[in-house]
């Protein structure tokens, strides 16, 4: 995105990065999962945020939101397609489109892992902020542990990140999370993940750390919250909500 007082991600330019990229697991965490649904099964994920960021000195506050419809198109396999809307402080609206088949490849015991490819269409608004411009594609690699009290999760990434704006166009992401299975219904999770900037002028990395739950009521329903911190050229600080539908 370009300004006059140089490159600083927008909550808009950072959920292009997360939600286009494919890069989104389960809320409040960015690290993706194995898990699917079963051929046949649904899943609806509907999240928010309020976000906040200091930009040349002073405070912007801003908001995004998404929703994410999974369908298992084969046992191992999921379709998802998922929309963004983000308020960048000065625009507000949808983003890009963006669609991706998630496949569990292996499995043995505890260990589990997947692939995870994404393509996105340019509906947003490139002009106020809002979208590429152009449509993208990314790839990511998931592996999974998941014991009696602990999960752990981790992937990497990479995303064409086609544009109008003369961003960086080769952005790649680790990302490493830990869930703590405290009742049946309750799960406590760390998330912290590493991204390339995708502005060309700069080498620091987007860095970003998540604290959350997860509470379960029953198998077919999960209420999450989450707080997120991120670095200088990340969003400052972030409150997260969502809700998970199956059937």
């Amino acid at each position: 995105m370009q300004t006059t007082r140089g490159w600083k991600p927008s909550a808009g330019a950072i959920a292009a990065v997360l939600f286009a990229s494919g890069a989104y697991g389960a809320h409040p965490l960015n690290t993706d999962d194995t898990g699917v649904q079963g051929k046949g099964g649904w899943q609806l994920e509907l999240n928010g945020e309020r976000n906040q960021d200091r930009v040349a000195g002073e405070t912007v506050k801003g908001a995004q939101a998404a929703a994410l419809l999974s369908h298992g198109v084969a046992e191992t396999m999921d379709l998802q397609v998922g929309l963004p809307w983000q308020d960048t402080g000065s625009e507000r609206g949808a983003g890009d489109l963006f669609a991706a088949l998630k496949w569990k490849l292996w499995e043995q015991g505890p260990w589990s892992a997947g692939l995870r490819g994404a393509v996105t269409a340019p509906t947003g608004d490139e002009d106020r902020g809002l979208g590429n411009g152009k449509p993208t594609w990314a790839a990511l690699l998931i592996g999974q542990y998941e014991g009696e009290r602990w999960i752990f999760l981790a992937h990497a990434g990479y995303r064409r990140n086609r544009n109008t704006f003369g961003d960086r166009e080769s952005i790649g992401e680790i990302s490493a999370a830990a869930l703590y299975k405290a009742t049946a219904q309750l799960k406590l999770l760390v998330d912290a993940n590493r991204t390339t900037n995708p502005d060309p002028q700069s080498d620091q990395q987007l860095r970003q750390r998540v604290l959350g739950a997860i509470y379960s009521p029953s198998k077919n329903l999960d209420l999450d919250i989450g707080f997120r911190r991120g670095n200088d050229p990340a969003i400052e600080r972030a409150v997260m909500a969502g809700i998970t539908l199956r059937w």
